[in-house]
């Protein structure tokens, strides 16, 4: 079953078609040929187990003559050739419910193929194919996952930016300083439980963009901000423990 993803957040449902054995309805699934009855096994007398002894030994298997079924068909359904199934198309409706994942599985009782001879039906199960969202990223402990770009102001300074939720938007605050992958995290945001009863988290990944083009003013902006913080290299520890290490070699 293929759905959207916002139809896998908010539940819904939906109709499949599904191709099955199912009873036939030119005999009822009797097998036989309208008008007549299957009869009593003339091998195993209805038993529907055939008996041989050897020696002190005795082998039970099912009758050859009827298949263990302790009935045989004389004159078969011509639709169905005696097996009491045909090939059909069946329309079910299917509740699918809020949170389900891609490559869930929901099963639907008593909707699957119908047993020889009038037996009881299997489980139907239908797999989710659930489309994936250009904003939220389906994580596998069951969060959503969202990429949020910021500025280098932002990181530097700090600010509070709208993040978008599965209801809308909320707003998020970026302390001073944030680092470029930096997680925050919104509870109670997330996709629903199996359960029903709670909502997963939203986790928002935050990352620096960074410009490739610039005006004359940036640059200029840019030159007197790297100037004032020119009193710290940052590779400045990095060089000297290399260097360290070369010497130590040496």
């Amino acid at each position: 079953m293929q759905l959207s993803f916002e139809q896998s957040m908010e539940g819904v449902e939906v109709s499949v078609k599904v191709p099955k054995q199912a009873t036939c309805t030119t005999c009822g699934g009797s097998g036989a040929k309208p008008g007549t009855v299957p009869t009593i096994c003339p091998r195993c007398g209805g038993r529907g187990i055939d008996t041989e002894s050897q020696g002190f030994f005795s082998i039970s298997q099912p009758c050859p003559r009827c298949g263990g079924r302790g009935e045989v068909i004389e004159s078969p359904c011509e639709t169905c050739a005696g097996s009491g199934l045909t090939m059909q198309r069946k329309r079910y409706r299917v509740k699918v419910p809020a949170g389900v994942r891609d490559g869930s599985r929901i099963r639907v009782a008593g909707k699957g193929e119908d047993g020889p001879r009038g037996g009881p039906p299997g489980d139907l199960y239908v797999i989710t194919r659930v489309s994936p969202s250009p904003v939220f990223k389906q994580r596998p402990d069951g969060n959503l996952e969202v990429t949020v770009p910021i500025t280098i102001a932002e990181a530097i300074q700090g600010a509070t930016v709208e993040v978008p939720t599965l209801n809308g938007t909320k707003r998020i605050r970026i302390p001073a300083g944030t680092k470029h992958g930096t997680v925050q995290r919104l509870r109670g945001e997330g996709p629903p439980k199996p359960s029903g009863r709670a909502r997963g988290d939203i986790l928002y990944r935050l990352e620096i963009g960074v410009p490739r083009d610039l005006t004359r003013e940036q640059k200029t902006a840019l030159g007197d901000f790297a100037n004032a913080m020119n009193d710290h290299d940052p590779r400045e520890r990095l060089l000297r423990d290399a260097s360290v290490r070369s010497s130590a070699r040496g």
